[in-house]
């Protein structure tokens, strides 16, 4: 029971199915020459009723098949053909009918253990010659034929005598016990080896797909060119493991396509298909051989044209290292250096594929044409917005609207820049929302780029925000007001130094523009936040009450807006008075009344 669990851990399903099939074959290969020989065991013809039946018996076509009326029909024994039979007897019988019944003949008499080897021999007359095995007739060669072989007979019978001789002998010896214990010996080493070999792939496989798995995970599987990663980690894991998992069944069937036609040739029942595989595989090769040498020209061409794109991408890419060099070339700019030099290796490559294309194997067949055609299609009636969108990103790259890690506005989108790919542009905004615009969008779109000023002349971008007061506030007391709040909030430059300008004298109120310079356009959203807070605070300290017009229209009587803290302790709401001859008479003096005073509310 132990042997048996252990056994099943060890080979696995996979492999006990395989050896449960080899088994099997094993089983047929041994057993099919008994069969082969017990239907070969035919009775032999006697005299003179042989040679009648010789002429007039009707010939078994699997026997006699494979030959032709120029060079004869053959005398097969065990798939190997000892002569050919000629048209030489007219009127008597074909020369394939006499070559199917000597064939079965020869066969008989190599089944028959009791006719030695030896026993066959050649009885020469004055006009014929008689082939014989003991007192079995095999064939007559009579006069006749000497003009369909131009021999004379006794070459002939002689000649035949010895190919079945070997033959025979040849016969019963791949069907002796020695041989059958031989095969049974090879086979199961072969077998063996075969197991052996299988259960090195799978476990190769195995440790190699593990250490793909930690390679990944230790993330050492990048592949870069230079300084460019063309597969990260995880695709390239990918990639090395779809083609281990690809690879092990095409070793396994190769293993089994040189095992199985060696086992059937160790057997004679199953040698004749297992050498036709053997001999299919080789011709197979052979044409490959042949391809691969008849393609060396072809070959070697791609090669050249291979190694000169090769130089002639790096010759392009010095050229354009050598107009991105700083203070040299003013009109080529830096950021263009990557993507000029990705261009234009991309249309290198593409022209080194047009000239190589009659070189590739299979071009102009229907096959590549019909390939050819399907893109061309696909590119033509479905990728119309893409090939747009591609253009555009192109074009967004010469025109330097904006870099990575920009703070930009497209259209009502307003946030850094993220990604800018060949397709599509990708807006970080300042809720965290990362909003994907195409590149024909954005390049009919006004880009407002607030980062320009500052990263290309290291600049800064000026800030502003507009605030409305009263007539009666001395402006130059909110100039310098408005100026300290802007001071006092971060990230606000202190050189040059803000300023303020009046935009408009409305019929209410003055419009108070604050103008503030920064160095960080990406804070944009919580400078205005923090400056609109300062802005606040520093006009209730200096008593400055920012109010919309019909607000201040009811001045007198009404509490005042600025913060309690910013009040003195004694502060008491005002009381509604009116101008009268001798100044400002409260209301109740008047002889108002006023509601406030009324305990009840009425």
């Amino acid at each position: 029971m132990a042997f048996w669990v252990a056994w099943r851990v060890w080979v696995g399903r996979g492999l006990r199915r395989w050896l449960l099939l080899s088994l099997a074959v094993l089983l047929l290969a041994i057993a099919a020459p008994t069969l082969a020989t017990g239907e070969l065991a035919a009775p032999a013809l006697q005299g003179a009723e042989a040679e009648t039946r010789a002429e007039t018996a009707t010939p078994d076509p699997a026997v006699a098949g494979g030959g032709n009326v120029v060079d004869g029909f053959p005398v097969v024994l065990d798939g190997v053909p000892l002569f050919y039979v000629r048209q030489g007897i007219a009127g008597v019988t074909s020369a394939e009918e006499r070559a199917a019944i000597i064939t079965q003949r020869v066969r008989a008499i190599a089944a028959n253990p009791a006719l030695a080897p030896d026993s066959i021999r050649a009885e020469t007359e004055a006009d014929q010659s008689v082939v014989l095995a003991g007192d079995n007739v095999l064939f007559t060669v009579r006069q006749d034929d000497v003009q369909a072989y131009g021999q004379s007979h006794p070459e002939l019978a002689a000649e035949a005598v010895a190919r079945i001789q070997q033959g025979v002998t040849n016969y019963r010896d791949q069907r002796s016990l020695r041989r059958i214990v031989t095969s049974l010996g090879l086979t199961i080493l072969s077998t063996l080896a075969v197991f052996l070999m299988l259960r090195g792939i799978l476990f190769g496989s195995s440790r190699l797909l593990t250490y793909i798995r930690q390679r990944r995970n230790a993330d050492t599987l990048t592949v870069q060119m230079r300084s460019v990663q063309v597969l990260g980690s995880g695709a390239t894991s990918y990639l090395l493991g779809g083609l281990v998992r690809l690879l092990r069944p095409v070793l396994i069937l190769l293993v089994l396509y040189l095992y199985v036609p060696f086992v059937l040739s160790q057997f004679p029942a199953t040698a004749k298909f297992g050498d036709s595989l053997l001999q299919d595989m080789a011709f197979r090769l052979s044409l490959l051989a042949q391809g691969f040498v008849t393609y060396l020209p072809e070959l070697a061409m791609l090669g050249v044209i291979a190694l000169l794109t090769y130089y002639v991408i790096e010759f392009a890419r010095q050229v354009i290292l050598e107009l991105g060099r700083p203070n040299v070339y003013p009109w080529f700019y830096p950021e263009w250096i990557q993507p000029t030099i990705r261009l234009t290796t991309l249309l290198i490559v593409a022209i080194a594929l047009v000239i190589a294309g009659p070189y590739l194997p299979g071009f102009g067949s229907p096959a590549f044409q019909g390939i050819s055609i399907f893109l061309g299609a696909l590119l033509t009636l479905g990728s119309s917005s893409a090939v747009a969108n591609a253009l555009s990103g192109i074009i967004l790259i010469y025109t330097r609207a904006f870099q990575l890690k920009d703070f930009i506005r497209i259209d009502n989108v307003i946030g850094e820049v993220e990604d800018k790919s060949l397709f599509v542009t990708r807006v970080l905004t300042p809720k965290q929302e990362t909003v994907t615009i195409p590149n024909a969008s954005v390049l009919n779109s006004n880009v407002i780029n607030y980062s320009a000023i500052c990263r290309e002349s290291r600049g800064h971008l000026l800030l502003h925000t507009t605030i409305t007061l009263g007539y009666d506030l001395p402006w130059r007391k909110v100039h310098e007001v408005l100026i300290e709040a802007a001071k006092a909030t971060a990230d606000i430059a202190i050189a040059p130094a803000p300023f303020v300008l009046q935009t408009a004298l409305n019929d209410f109120n003055v419009s108070y523009e604050l103008n503030a310079y920064t160095a960080s356009p990406s804070k944009m959203p919580d400078i205005y936040s923090r400056l609109h807070q300062n802005i606040q605070d520093h006009c209730n300290a200096a008593g400055i009450e920012i109010l919309s017009p019909t607000f201040s229209a009811l001045r007198d009587g009404n509490q005042s807006t600025i913060p309690a803290d910013y009040l003195p302790a004694d502060y008491s709401a005002p009381a509604f008075v009116v101008q009268g001859p001798n100044g400002q008479v409260p209301l109740a003096e008047a002889g108002f009344h006023d509601p406030r005073s009324d305990t009840n509310g009425s």
